[in-house]
């Protein structure tokens, strides 16, 4: 998939913009449902719960962001997160889904995505940009093979993935979290096979191919999961 636009560009968000980053992930999920008077008490406990999610995967984590070409401020986001199966997810929180259902028998190495969003401030080219930032995520974890992505995901946006070819399965019924209808999924890697081969350009996924080996580097790096002969019996 060949994107390009002269008012924009996709970049790598560093640590030190995570403030940036997660101002405009809460600020633009307000903008979309009009609730930008939203109590500030309000905003500011979801702020602090989000940066402290993100300062405790970052490491672990490839953000991708669109930013615009006039005042480079970020306009879209995805964030693709290595799982240690020990730290505990957002998913086992907001569902209580325990650890043992997430880890699926045969399955080599697991994920979290999220922070998707485009700014409703895009007019156009919605759909290539959305096609694209999701190749970018998912693209790592596909390349390692015999994976799984694990996510809460607004009910629409997983009507969009299946409609692009990435069907998921629900792991639980839903909720409203942050004013949308939230659903549990996971989505294993074998499930993206068309997406990636129908969206993919040989010149196109070379950086994916780097991004792929720095989260194996990640991996290799973190200690087993201590309880592995527990996930085989199941």
């Amino acid at each position: 998939m060949n994107w390009t636009s002269e008012n924009y560009y996709f970049t790598k968000l560093e640590k030190k913009e995570l403030s940036e980053f997660i101002h405009f992930y809460l600020g633009t999920t307000r903008e979309f449902f009009h609730l930008d008077n939203a109590p500030d008490e309000e905003y500011s406990r979801q702020y602090e719960n989000l940066i402290r999610e993100d300062l405790l995967f970052f490491d672990k984590s490839i953000y991708y962001v669109m930013r615009d070409t006039k005042k480079h401020a970020i306009q879209a986001s995805i964030r693709i997160t290595y799982w240690d199966r020990e730290t505990t997810l957002p998913i086992q929180q907001l569902f209580s889904i325990k650890k043992e259902n997430l880890l699926i028998a045969e399955i080599d190495h697991f994920w979290h995505i999220g922070r998707f969003i485009i700014s409703q401030k895009i007019t156009g080219q919605r759909i290539s940009i959305l096609k694209k930032m999701l190749f970018d995520a998912f693209f790592p974890p596909f390349y390692l093979g015999n994976g799984l992505v694990i996510a809460e995901c607004d009910k629409k946006l997983v009507r969009t993935l299946f409609n692009l070819g990435i069907p998921s399965y629900q792991l639980g019924v839903p909720i409203i979290y942050l004013y949308s209808e939230t659903l549990p999924i996971y989505i294993k890697t074998t499930w993206l096979n068309s997406f990636i081969e129908k969206n993919k350009l040989a010149q196109y996924c070379f950086g994916n191919t780097i991004d792929a080996h720095k989260i194996f580097d990640i991996a290799k790096k973190i200690p087993p999961y201590k309880n592995d002969k527990d996930r085989d019996a199941n």
